[in-house]
């Protein structure tokens, strides 16, 4: 404990800290040494001690004479220090769970902790300052309960904690030694002297400051003679002097005695003299007078304590006697009151301890000090004449002044009341002491008092009326305080006294005899209860007469006029205050019959008044006064299940009288509230109202329903009463329009009872009483039909308790017990032995399902329907001779609970055929609505309760495989189970076998798990991982209770090995434990939501972190595969896990709803793309109400398509918790809808993207987006229904703010709403706008909406309107974001269905409605004509501002989504001009800004663009030439900017067009840009050198320039090749040397005859070149070239022109890798092995292979480069999406006019070739290649084909390649197909550009291989991999004709001038993805069917002999 002084704490204590200090620490001490025995004795004597110790301080320190000044603050300090000690020492808690500094400074309360009950006797702590306080006995009470005054205990001055003696408490027991070391130091702290010089010191400090803080002593003596004599009382009084096991020997208490006495003398005296001083005192300082009578009062109790004999105790009681008939003042004996009341009970706790004192000494004299009596009694009583009879608390009700302060008056008649009850308690406990001697002194005294009693009866003076009313209470009190004396019937004594005196003559005093025959009831004087009765019925009756009476009343006897309010209150009190369950069951009976005579006597005086509206409300008045009473009387006692025929007749009248006059019909205008509510209350006790024997003839005896006055139309108008309570159901109506008066009121009065029985009792039970009527025999015997109409009621009520139930669970109140509770009894219902009540049970059963769902697949309900069916089936086995009739459920919970059966087998075969039909379909619907909880309570029923023939096992069986072929892991898991129960139930009996206890046993068990399970986290391994889990799950289900550690890991496992196998073994572990262990559901449910939202915390799954940079795009890199998607398919199972949980959670419970509500805010982000906030960023129209843009910290989810199904699985589940029923008021619902909306806009804001999942994956997928679309179109419904709600609840809110002070509306407006209203109005009043809470909902400022709701509140007009249109605003807002939200979703929907079902050939079933409302929503807008063309603008604009509104990412890919609109593309145009800087983050929001053509260079700021976010290279490159879009200095600046950014091996693709942008550089950007990129890498240098030298002249031979490229090229080159230095040059020179070498041989073998002679020519050129050092292929810069085959220079077959083919040894290494090697190895530093040629061809790995090639010489290779270079891209785009498509882009560079290398396609041969070798066609080929048809070689060839056949296809099409003969065609190895030859594409075809080619090959011969026919399924798989590669390069068409573009400017043969738009037109980019795919579909069906192709290949036949 630290002792710190300047603490924030301390601020507002009022003690020093060193008493602080010593009180709490001591406190603590005291509390151990009770707590623990063993310690005890040395605790209690160092306290001891160091209060000795510390006496001797400050003794020290005042003897110190010469630095007594100086020592003063140090003395005051340490006295300080004493007074804690003494008012601590001794003092602790005898409950063993609250020690007493847990009050002082007690810890927050857990609330989901509960206390462990203490209901009897509830310990009520209690400090020494309580009993100096007087209050009335309800305030005091409520005082002492209140805990709260115990806090910081220690301000209270001199206060200590008061130690309660009980059996079975903590003691704390001290020896005698310790007792006199306490004693010693008391008695030298309480020396007159040193409490003088003390006085003298602390006055001093208290003046002058000093240096102690918070000091409150001006005089110190008060306070340590009050705490000193405290001490000595406290730990005193626990012993009797001198018995055998006390501490106290009689010479101790004889000294104790005389020290007390000579304390009380001291403190008389100063008290005197404090009585004649007029010092005032201030707040700071302590009441000297108040602390003396306080000290007075304990030292008393000490003398009284020491009285040792007879004597002693006379004495003492003289004394106090004679102090008690002292004249005092009156404000002296209200200040010395608690004195006063100490001497009288002392005066008790002698008579107890000396029985002879009791009667001579104690009794005369208190019966003197009431009787005479005393003169302060008369005092006090002479200013209260006008308050007699009346208690203390009635006078507070009237005497509160104006200012609430209470007056004089009040506190006199306080004063007189607790002295009077003080003295009358102490003549009880005295005559209970003086029995034992004298047992007639009870006699004696009663005699006195009657006498007194009778004496005084003329009271007209106030002393004599004191008198009588004294003597009236003495008598009560005794009857109450001797009710269980044996020796005299003293309560029945005591009535006969007051009924002699009572009314005779009537007087107030009667009032207070009343009153006290009350509290004789209430104790249990049983005996007198028939005369107070009767007086009391006496009283009722008459009073009831008087009031209905007419005529002249002087006739009617008035005695008992005066008394009738006090009966009343009697009674009430009675109702209140009886305890015992026998009494209580008394009065009740006699409270009905008097309630009944009431209802007669009101129908007798009734029939003699004329008017009938007096009639029928005669009696009411007295009924009505008694309900209350007997409603309070029955709420504290249990609800009466087998009442005495008498009682349940009391109790049928009574509910009759209620019926027939209204009492029981809600809000009823005619009676009071509290009439209805004391009926309801009344209900949920009352027995069940069946008839003995004979319910017609119970019914025509009873007086409350004689019909004899009905007339027929009241009869008609209570038939018709009783239809409408019933709902007129049809099979009622007949019945009841024949029923009489009699029938109607029995009917009625059950159907409100019970109704009301079921709303309003608490008791779980309450519906099983409506089925006693329709089981019982009489209701069944009745001949009107009371029968049917009660099964028709059942229904309608049971509805009513559903209804309540929802109530409850939406205000988060517990309703699982009931629900389940009901759901088993009507299950036991169901199989009755009367069909009607199993009709009635199913109805109920089928209503509760509806309402509470969760309760099909609850563990406790499921059990029991299984068990329940199981022992049915079982009983027919059993029993087939039906001996049993009765049938119960053994073990069963409920054991009161049987089943009537039938009486033959026959009929109890068909009631468990029933069952069992019944048990399947819930069974079934259970599995549907939560599969995974289902199955895991079936497997927790069969591992508890299966047996070898289990009927109800095997149904459960046969339901789990009806489901998804479940039953096999059914089975498995069901052995898991047992398995892991087994082995943790034999780890814990092996760790128990020692000597250590379950608990250390279980702990060291889970400690070991946790290792295990932590070990096998780290290896990751399957089979570990389910041991630990299993084990750990296992050892949970088994440990007695919930075990929070491992719970923690089970929940959290995810989190530690994130794979999909630990999250389906976690789902297992998870149903598991829940199904198990139900009532750790709220703990799981809250570690799961923590584990959830720390799944996206740290970037799990699919909320991993995307990578969006544009350089992992196909058009940057040469792609392999697709990139990696994100790690989200553990989420997959966990989202299936936690939406069972949202289903059962918005059925059950808030709590849960809070919890999974939390952890969507917490997972959920609301930024929408990666710019900003969902709704942050305002288009003009709207105000931005988030405040400045800020980023969320929240991961958002992977926009990734491989997740979207997970994704949109996980919005669902969140939406369609929000639009359950339970949820619809709450006011998290917008925020959790705003996140679902932003989570799910967030997908679309990238392009769309093609799908790599599997075709069984992507149809789930689309299945889940299908789902979430279901759920937003059902969203306005929900949204309505809310805002309904929400407006109703704000309408009531609002009519009630209205009603308010103005005083509210100027602090609104002064504080504007940021600080609560200083008046206490609370601020939720605020929330008028519902909306204003929640940003981006409304586009409205909450500036306005506080001036909207100050307005209204003001003028009080029309709120409700303004709530309306504030919720008409605020939905349509969602209306708009919803429906744009449904247009992308199914625009979503339809493209991945696209992709999907490439050929159409069927749809998803689930797609249907969102077609249709993509159908219908772009009807209007695309259908060209349908539409102005302005509405159509208006449509788009409209919808493209929204979208903008909510995210401009989102806006920006609007186009893509939405294609061939103009107006569209133009409206996203005009907003991306408007406020660039908001996208200048997205590369695809470039080419919109810029658009088509100069505009955007007069509208708009061109700089945005140099701040614009990387494009890509092509997009970059079509900057630099005006064909797209215009040129302009900056853009040019921006495109060389990005070109700049990426590596050599990004632009070593874009080399030709780089170069072709050379004839538009008029500002020598571009010359720049190449220059920079050369120095940059050698490579690059070397290619921009040969296209440069390539593209400078237009012929083959270099004779004629280029006009416009000639200069520049020239320039650019010598630049590049004057900047070389070093290394660099002597690379340059080597690798163009050995190239020169190389095409020079073509040269040189030209002239020599086609042939052998070319061929030595070719070989003996060759054998000249030698590879020297490090140079590569030029068509291969990835390659390092290592050796060339000399064998293989081979002359190709043109005539005219000399091509060679050349083998080279090559090792692949990639660009940069090559690069570094080449430079190396010029280098003049020493080489390194790696680039030593000589060490490079020793090397041996995968990496080195031959590559030939081929050198042309003579022949323009761009146009070869340019469709390869295209079809490099498309292998790059249909690679990123793990499209099984293949192409083999060969290498092809030109590297001067005319001269190129070209790769050749390695393990091939031609068509053509395979024709000559084989001379039959392809099929035949495959079969004799690859095997038959049927084996797997063939198949795999096949499939390769198909692969490479569709891509080819594809890109056939796209650039229109003829010239597709057998010679252009080559097969591999493997059956791919690979086209080579380029020379005619795009508008070029040879013979004259005829044209008659198809759009691709697809020869007879190539069908018969994909099976010879379209329907094959070969062939089907060609078709879907077609449209597959076609939609995938669509969404790069711009790309595509960009890079066409710029080559256009080369006059290539292929183009022709349509090139562009022709090219454009293929991609069909105006259409959808669904159009697109049946466009190319048409393509391929087309040329299916197109012959021409063969009519090609005869043609090359006859031309040049290529066979086809």
């Amino acid at each position: 404990m630290k002792w710190i002084d300047d603490g924030l704490l301390n601020k507002s204590d009022k003690i020093p800290i060193q008493e602080q200090f010593a009180f709490c620490f001591n406190t603590s001490l005291s509390d151990l040494a009770a707590h623990l025995p063993r310690f005890r004795e040395q605790i209690v004597s160092a306290q001891a001690d160091a209060l000795a110790c510390a006496v001797s301080s400050v003794y020290d320190l005042l003897e110190d004479k010469e630095n007594l000044e100086h020592n003063h603050s140090h003395v005051i300090k340490l006295m300080c220090y004493v007074l804690g000690l003494t008012r601590s020492i001794g003092r602790f808690s005898t409950d063993y769970d609250t020690p007493l500094i847990s009050l002082i400074f007690p810890l927050p309360k857990d609330e989901t902790k509960k206390p462990k009950g203490k209901s009897n006797g509830e310990i009520l702590h209690r400090i020494s300052t309580d009993e100096f306080s007087f209050d009335t006995p309800e305030n005091t009470e409520a005082a002492l309960r209140d805990e709260t005054r115990l806090i910081r205990m220690y301000n209270k001055l001199g206060a200590s904690f008061l130690v309660h003696n009980f059996t079975g408490g903590l003691k704390l027991e001290m020896n005698s030694e310790d007792l006199e070391k306490l004693f010693d130091s008391v008695q030298r702290l309480m020396d007159p002297k040193i409490l003088e010089v003390l006085d003298d010191i602390s006055g001093d400090i208290f003046h002058n400051g000093g240096n102690v803080k918070r000091n409150p002593y001006k005089s110190m003596s008060e306070i340590i003679n009050l705490c000193c004599l405290t001490l000595l009382k406290d730990v005193l009084c626990p012993y009797t002097v001198a018995t055998d096991e006390s501490p106290v020997s009689e010479k101790f208490a004889k000294e104790i005695s005389v020290f007390s006495n000579a304390a009380l003398t001291k403190l008389d005296a100063d008290l005197q003299g404090l009585s004649h001083s007029s010092e005032t005192t201030t707040s700071s300082e302590v009441s000297r007078q108040k602390l003396n009578i306080q000290s007075a009062t304990v030292s008393l109790q000490l003398i009284a304590w020491a009285a040792i004999d007879d004597i002693t105790a006379d004495s003492i009681c003289t004394e106090i006697i004679k102090r008690l008939f002292n004249m005092q003042s009156q404000r002296t004996i209200i200040s010395h009151l608690p004195f006063y009341l100490k001497a009288i009970s002392s005066m008790a706790t002698l008579a107890e301890k000396f029985p002879a004192v009791a009667t001579t000494a104690v009794n005369q004299n208190l019966q003197r000090f009431l009787l005479e009596p005393a003169p302060m009694l008369t005092k006090l009583a002479s200013e209260s004449t006008l308050e007699r009879g009346k208690s203390a608390g009635d006078v507070l009700q009237n005497s509160k002044s104006s200012n609430n302060l209470v007056d004089a008056s009040f506190k006199r008649k306080l004063a007189l009341d607790s002295l009077r009850n003080a003295a009358i308690k102490a003549i009880c406990r005295a005559l209970k002491s003086s029995i034992r001697i004298e047992p007639d002194s009870v006699q004696q005294c009663l005699a006195g008092l009657s006498t007194k009693l009778f004496v005084c009866s003329n009271a007209n003076n106030f002393v004599v009326s004191l008198v009588c009313e004294n003597a009236i209470q003495t008598l009560g009190g005794i009857g109450v305080g001797l009710v269980d004396s044996t020796a005299v019937e003293v309560p029945e004594m005591v009535v006969q006294i007051y009924l002699q005196r009572f009314a005779n003559p009537p007087s107030q005093l009667d009032v207070t005899m009343i009153r006290c025959l009350a509290e004789m009831w209430i104790a249990g004087a049983r005996s007198i209860y028939e005369n107070v009765w009767k007086l009391f019925t006496q009283i009722c009756i008459e009073s009831s007469n008087r009031v209905y009476s007419q005529g002249n009343s002087e006739t009617n006897d008035q005695r008992y006029t005066h008394v009738s309010l006090a009966v009343d209150m009697a009674m009430s009190r009675m109702a209140t205050g009886v305890r015992n369950e026998e009494d209580k069951m008394t009065l009740l009976v006699r409270l009905l019959e008097l309630f009944v005579q009431l209802g007669i006597e009101g129908r007798r005086v009734g029939e003699k008044v004329s008017k009938s509206t007096v009639k029928m409300s005669t009696s009411a008045g007295n009924l009505g006064v008694l309900m209350p009473k007997i409603a309070s009387l029955l709420r504290r006692m249990h609800p009466i299940s087998d009442p005495t025929p008498k009682l349940r007749s009391l109790f049928r009248d009574f509910w009759f009288y209620c019926t027939v006059l209204g009492f029981d019909v809600e809000s009823s205008s005619l009676w009071p509230e509290e009439w209805y509510n004391a009926v309801c209350e009344t209900a949920t006790k009352t027995p069940v109202l069946i008839a003995s024997e004979n319910l017609r003839s119970e019914l025509i005896d009873n007086a409350a329903i004689r019909s004899d006055s009905i007339s027929p139309q009241e009869l008609q108008e209570m038939r018709n009463t009783v239809l409408a309570e019933l709902s007129h159901q049809a099979e009622a109506v007949p019945l009841i329009n024949r029923f009489d008066f009699a029938n109607c009121t029995y009917l009625l009065s059950v159907h409100r009872m019970e109704s009301m029985r079921l709303i309003h009792a608490n008791h779980i039970d309450a519906f099983s009483s409506f089925f006693k009527y329709i089981e019982d025999k009489t209701v069944r015997k009745d001949k009107s039909g009371l029968w049917t109409c009660m099964l028709a009621a059942a229904p309608r009520i049971f509805f009513s308790w559903c209804l309540k139930m929802q109530k409850r669970r939406d205000n988060d109140e517990p309703t699982e017990d009931a629900l389940v509770w009901h759901a088993q009894f009507l299950l036991f219902k169901f199989n009755h032995h009367l069909r009607e009540v199993r009709k009635v049970a199913d109805a109920c059963l089928s209503q509760l399902v509806q309402s509470f769902p969760y309760l099909l697949w609850n563990t406790t309900v499921l059990t029991t329907i299984l068990r329940l069916l199981q022992e049915l089936e079982d009983n027919l086995t059993k029993d087939p001779t039906c001996k049993e009739p009765q049938f119960q459920i053994d073990g069963f919970e409920r054991k009161e609970w049987t089943i009537q059966l039938q009486d033959s087998i026959e009929g109890r075969r068909s009631v468990v055929k029933d069952f069992s039909m019944r048990v399947k379909q819930i069974l079934k619907e259970a599995l549907r609505w939560a599969p995974a909880s289902t199955h895991s309570n079936l497997l927790e029923y069969v591992s508890k309760f299966g047996s070898e023939r289990d009927a109800a096992m095997q149904l459960a069986i046969d339901a789990t495989s009806e489901g998804k072929g479940k039953s096999g892991s059914y089975l498995t898991s069901l052995y898991k189970r047992s398995n892991y129960l087994g082995q943790v139930k034999g780890m814990l009996a092996t760790t128990l076998s020692g000597d250590i206890d379950q608990v250390t046993a279980e702990n060291s068990l889970i400690d070991r798990l946790e290792k295990d399970f932590q070990r096998a986290c780290k290896s990751g391994k399957d089979n570990e991982m389910e041991q630990a889990v299993l084990l750990l799950t296992a050892l949970f289900v088994s440990l007695r209770c919930v075990n929070e550690r491992i719970l923690t890991l089970l929940v959290r496992t995810p989190l530690h090995n994130f794979t999909e196998s630990t999250i389906s073994l976690c789902t297992m572990a998870w149903n598991w434990l829940l199904s198990a262990r139900p009532e750790a559901h709220s703990l799981f449910l809250h570690e799961q939501a923590r584990a959830f939202a720390d799944s996206s915390r740290f970037g799990l799954g699919l909320f991993e972190k995307e990578n969006v940079d544009m350089s992992l795009s196909p058009l940057c890199r040469q792609v392999e595969r697709p990139p990696p998607s994100a790690n989200f398919r553990p989420h997959r199972e966990w989202i299936e896990f936690i939406g069972e949980r949202c289903d059962v959670a918005s059925y059950s419970s808030r709590e849960q709803l809070d919890v999974l509500e939390m952890m969507f805010s917490q997972t959920l982000s609301a930024q929408i793309g990666t710019g900003h906030l969902h709704g942050s960023t305002g288009a003009s129209h709207s105000v931005n109400l988030t405040g400045p843009t800020r980023k969320e910290s929240i991961n958002q989810v992977t926009r990734g398509i491989e997740a979207v199904g997970v994704r949109f699985r996980l919005l669902s589940c969140v939406l369609g918790m929000v639009q359950q029923e339970a949820c619809l008021l709450r006011p998290t619902n917008v925020l959790i809808r705003q996140r679902v909306y932003a989570s799910a806009f967030h997908y679309f804001t990238i392009a769309p993207q093609g799908p790599t999942q599997p075709e069984e994956a992507l149809r789930e997928d689309i299945r889940l987006l299908a789902k979430f679309f279901d759920h937003l179109k059902n969203d306005r419904h929900y949204m309505i229904k809310e805002t309904k709600a929400i407006t109703d609840k704000n309408i009531v809110m609002s009519s009630t703010i209205s009603q308010m002070q103005t005083a509210f509306e100027k602090s609104l407006l002064i504080t504007g709403g940021s600080a609560a209203p200083t008046n206490g109005t609370p601020t939720t009043t605020l929330m008028l706008p519902p909306t204003t809470n929640y940003a981006n909902t409304l586009t409205l400022s909450s500036q306005k909406s506080m001036a909207a709701a100050t307005a209204s509140i003001r003028s009080g007009k029309s709120i409700e309107a303004k709530l309306s249109i504030e919720e008409d605003r605020r939905i349509k807002t969602w209306m708009k974001q919803r429906n744009m939200l449904m247009l992308l979703v199914a625009n979503e929907i339809e493209r991945l269905c696209a992709w999907l079902h490439p050929l159409a050939l069927s749809q998803e079933d689930c797609t249907s409605d969102s077609d249709a409302f993509l159908r219908a929503t772009l009807a209007d807008i695309q259908v060209p004509g349908s539409t102005s063309d302005n509405k159509k603008k208006k449509v788009w604009r409209e919808q493209v501002e929204l979208a903008w509104s909510i995210s401009p990412e989102l806006c920006i890919q609007l186009p893509s989504r939405f294609r061939g609109s103009d107006e569209l593309v133009k409206c996203v145009e005009s907003l991306v001009r408007g406020q660039p800087e908001l996208v200048a983050h997205i590369p695809e929001a470039l080419p919109i800004y810029l658009g088509n053509g100069s505009s955007v260079f007069e509208s708009s700021d061109m700089s945005h663009v140099l701040t614009w976010a990387r494009c890509s290279p092509v997009m970059a490159l079509s900057l630099l030439t005006p064909r797209i879009y215009p040129t302009h200095p900056i853009s040019v600046q921006y495109a060389v900017r990005v070109l700049r950014s990426y590596p050599a091996d990004a632009l070593l693709m874009y080399i030709p067009q780089i170069v072709q942008a050379v004839r538009y550089d008029t500002m020598g950007y571009i010359s720049e840009l190449m220059i920079w990129l050369a120095g940059h890498s050698q490579l690059l240098a070397h290619q921009l050198i040969w296209n440069m030298q390539t593209n400078m002249y237009t012929d083959e031979e270099s004779k004629v320039k280029d006009p416009t490229l000639f200069d520049p090229l020239n320039d650019i080159m010598q630049k590049i090749i004057s900047q070389l230095e070093g290394a660099a040059r002597r690379f340059h020179e080597a690798e163009f040397k050995l190239f020169h070498q190389l095409t020079a041989i073509s040269g040189t073998i030209k002239p020599f005859p086609k042939g052998e002679a070319r061929k030595k020519a070719c070989l003996k050129a060759l054998a000249d070149i030698k590879i020297e050092t490090i140079t590569y292929l030029p068509s291969n810069p990835e390659a390092v070239l290592l050796d060339l085959d000399y064998s293989s220079g081979t002359p190709m077959q043109s005539a005219a022109k000399a091509p060679f083919l050349v083998r080279f040894r090559v090792k692949r290494c990639g660009v940069r890798e090559l690069e570094k090697i080449g430079l190396q190895a010029q280098s003049e530093n020493k080489k390194s092995s790696e680039s030593d040629l000589e060490d490079l061809r020793k090397v041996q790995d995968s990496r080195v292979c031959w590559q030939a090639a081929i050198f042309k010489v003579g022949d323009d290779v761009r146009q070869d480069m340019l469709a390869l270079q295209l079809m490099q891209l498309m292998k790059n785009v249909w690679a990123g999406l793990g499209l099984p498509v293949r192409v083999f882009p060969y290498r092809v560079v030109a590297t001067s006019p005319g001269c190129g290398v070209i790769e050749c396609v390695p393990n091939s041969k031609s068509r053509d070739q395979l024709g000559r070798q084989t001379d039959f066609g392809l099929y035949e080929y495959f079969k004799t290649q690859y095997g038959d048809e049927s084996s797997e070689t063939f198949q795999e060839a096949r499939r390769n084909f198909v692969r490479s056949m569709a891509a080819y296809s594809v890109f056939s099409f796209l650039l229109q390649i003829k010239d597709r003969h057998n010679g252009n065609i080559m097969i591999d190895l493997d059956g791919h197909i690979i086209h080579i030859d380029f020379g005619f594409m795009f508008e070029s075809s040879p013979g004259g550009n005829l044209g008659f080619e198809p759009d691709f090959k697809l020869s007879e011969e190539m069908v018969a291989i994909m099976g010879g026919k379209m329907e094959a399924a070969p062939f089907r798989q060609f078709a879907s991999l077609c449209v597959h590669a076609y939609l995938a390069v669509r969404p790069y068409h711009k790309s595509f004709v960009s890079l066409v573009s710029l080559m256009l400017d080369t006059h290539l043969p292929c183009f022709r001038g349509k090139t562009i738009n022709q090219l454009r037109a293929r991609f069909a980019p105006e259409m959808n993805e669904k159009d697109a795919a049946k466009y190319m579909h048409s393509v391929i069906t087309n040329c299916f069917l197109n012959i021409r192709s063969k009519m090609y290949d005869q043609l090359q036949y006859f031309q040049n002999e290529i066979p086809y």
